[in-house]
């Protein structure tokens, strides 16, 4: 994840939030605009799937050898960010935050994706499936002993993303129903004012 930390800057992280919301808009028009079509749905299963699987890979990664290191948990909020920041220099400081907005926007995605993914699902619910992810990893973090800390912190941002990626996708669905309700009564006029086949 350091790699993705060192492009975290206020203008990325904008663009990010805005890139997300384009595609949630999108795959809200694709699929009131189709309604009984499945297309809009299995776009966004796979897109789930694919960011699932990254996520996976960014953070349960070992970085040595699986076993080889300590179970370290850290269970008290900021202690990851202030105890240990207290100890370095203010650029790696600002490293240390950086890597929560990046924690922060890695969760983003998944409920995003999974409103459109499975429609059934509510924002309680996908809020919940995104916690409950971010536990996960962090067990599995703990458990390896690979050389990752499972750290409370990171379970927070990962709340913190997925309510935002939970309103990004309320904001697309309330936006895509707004504009087609618009957009219907033009198509009605449009269908009146045509002229009708003239009969052979």
């Amino acid at each position: 994840m350091w790699q993705a930390v060192l492009v975290i800057t206020p203008t990325t992280v904008v663009l990010f939030l805005l890139g997300a919301l384009a595609l949630a808009l999108g795959l809200a028009l694709w699929a009131v605009r189709a309604p009984h079509r499945r297309a809009p749905r299995t776009t966004a299963q796979v897109l789930l799937a694919v960011w699932l699987l990254l996520m996976l890979v960014v953070t349960l990664a070992p970085v040595q050898p699986v076993g080889s290191g300590d179970a370290t948990f850290w269970w008290r909020p900021g202690e990851g960010l202030f105890e240990l920041g207290a100890q370095l220099e203010p650029g790696q400081v600002a490293l240390l935050v950086r890597r929560q907005i990046a924690g922060t926007a890695l969760f983003v995605p998944v409920p995003l994706l999974l409103r459109f993914a499975s429609p059934r699902w509510s924002a309680a619910g996908a809020f919940l499936l995104g916690v409950g992810l971010s536990v996960a990893i962090e067990a599995g973090q703990l458990l390896m002993r690979a050389g990752r800390v499972a750290d409370i912190d990171d379970v927070l941002c990962a709340a913190a993303g997925t309510v935002t990626g939970a309103a990004l996708a309320l904001l697309a669905k309330t936006a895509a129903a707004v504009l087609h309700r618009r957009a219907l009564p033009r198509r009605a006029v449009r269908a009146a004012a045509a002229p009708a086949p003239e009969e052979a």
